[in-house]
């Protein structure tokens, strides 16, 4: 499987509650940079988008989800407030397919590369995208899993 996760764009603390936050307009373009290259990564097969239901991860998700010709998305509350398990539990449900993109909140799409690859550190500044491989057994996740690349939008600034 080809796994992209993603943190969210810059989201300013603006709104009446957090789940409620949009994204900002450099958010905004933080989230077509990442989108341009989550593209150029995929293979042009059937993607899987799955993402918190708050504004700010629906919102970078469906922006993705735009730049892919054959991408369906579903976002959900429980991601929300996920822990790395949630998230490993999508994977394997998952895992008959080829591609699949996390949307998220930080510190866990941090901490859920880190559990993939315990070898390495990672900080998800917003919209950076790790682009991993993973194989999926019938018993779960093998791991380590092997980082093709970690992308930030903000990388050449």
């Amino acid at each position: 499987m080809e796994l992209f996760i993603v943190r969210h764009g810059d989201s300013p603390f603006t709104a009446q509650t957090d789940h409620s936050r949009p994204l900002s307009s450099y958010g905004q373009t933080q989230a077509i940079n990442s989108a341009h290259f989550i593209h150029s990564k995929c293979k042009d097969t059937p993607t899987l988008i799955i993402c918190s239901d708050a504004l700010r991860t629906l919102s970078t998700a469906k922006i993705i989800q735009q730049k892919m010709s054959q991408a369906d998305l579903t976002s959900n509350l429980i991601y929300y407030n996920a822990l790395v398990g949630d998230w490993c539990d999508a994977i394997t449900k998952y895992a008959d397919i080829t591609q699949l993109i996390l949307v998220g909140h930080n510190p866990t799409m941090s901490i859920l590369s880190q559990y993939l690859i315990p070898t390495q550190s990672f900080h998800y500044k917003p919209a950076c995208v790790g682009h991993f491989s993973l194989e999926i057994e019938t018993d779960g996740l093998k791991l380590p899993a092997y980082l093709n690349e970690f992308y930030s939008p903000d990388a050449s600034q």
